[in-house]
């Protein structure tokens, strides 16, 4: 399915954070995109879902939908498996049986964090150590079995317009170096703009290479080094943030050390238009 022949596509998860971004890039492209709220469509309704394709008639169907707080996910698993993974395999019954492809948005949060170089999509993701991983895994797995033309697409520590994300509440709480915020040192993500993500997306679904890709920003940092990053290039003191080791963090949720992605599949396809993480940074926060 080519995107010039798409007129229509059903958005779930419109709202959050990365629909935000391409909801406009997908309509500048001509593109008219159904992104109803959950509380208008709730992903766990498969009947909903169904009905909604029906009367919509979309090309294709965008699960952007997540439980996403991982601490929220640790405390209601449940719920977690629930909006995450059934509502993701929801999606695949619901895009397999109208005919239509399906774009599934998955997180780097898959990966145990064993690895110190980047992931690869065909690298074994192990055991994710808590429940947000474990369910968006178990998603991924119900995608593949259901839906014959899928995108799975793994993205990471994303910032941008729409919800509060990492770099806000960097922006917002690190005021004052008497009182510095303290942030993790010794994790390592591959921080990605929203804006350069869809520009990405829409880009992949323009072709009919079907498959699980990560797309995210290139490099790595550890959640210290992005926050003083937006520090700095926010103009602000850089002392207002210091470093701490994970153990030390107040949380009872286990996260992965490392779950840099590479984009490896991309590249290979000649497809990879992602900036640096620090690029994308610096043009998020100078209002490009």
């Amino acid at each position: 399915m080519q995107t010039d022949r798409l007129q229509r596509v059903l958005m779930l998860g419109a709202g959050g954070l990365m629909g935000t971004a391409l909801r406009p890039a997908l309509e500048r492209a001509g593109i008219a995109v159904d992104g109803p709220p959950s509380q208008e469509l709730d992903i766990r309704d498969l009947d909903g879902l169904r009905r909604r394709v029906a009367d919509g008639r979309p090309q294709m169907l965008l699960n952007l939908a997540a439980l996403s707080s991982v601490d929220r996910a640790e405390r209601e698993p449940d719920l977690a498996y629930a909006i995450n993974s059934v509502g993701a395999h929801n999606a695949a019954l619901t895009a397999q049986e109208a005919g239509i492809p399906l774009l599934h948005v998955s997180t780097d949060y898959v990966f145990d964090g064993g690895r110190r170089t980047p992931y690869r999509e065909f690298h074994a993701t192990g055991e994710p150590p808590n429940h947000y991983g474990r369910s968006k895994l178990h998603a991924e797995l119900l995608v593949r079995d259901t839906c014959r033309r899928h995108f799975i697409v793994r993205v990471a520590a994303l910032f941008g317009e729409g919800r509060s994300d990492f770099v806000d509440m960097v922006l917002q709480r690190a005021t004052d170096v008497e009182h510095p915020l303290t942030v993790v040192a010794d994790r390592f993500v591959s921080p990605t703009w929203t804006v350069d993500l869809a520009g990405q997306v829409l880009a992949l679904m323009r072709t009919p290479y079907f498959g699980t890709y990560h797309a995210t920003g290139h490099g790595a940092a550890s959640w210290f080094e992005l926050a003083r990053s937006a520090l700095e290039l926010g103009g602000r003191d850089v002392r207002a943030v210091v470093a701490i080791p994970d153990q030390d963090l107040p949380s009872h949720v286990v996260r992965a050390p490392y779950t840099v992605l590479d984009n490896h599949l991309l590249r290979l396809r000649g497809l990879d238009t992602m900036l640096t993480w620090r690029e994308g940074l610096a043009r998020h926060l100078s209002g490009a």
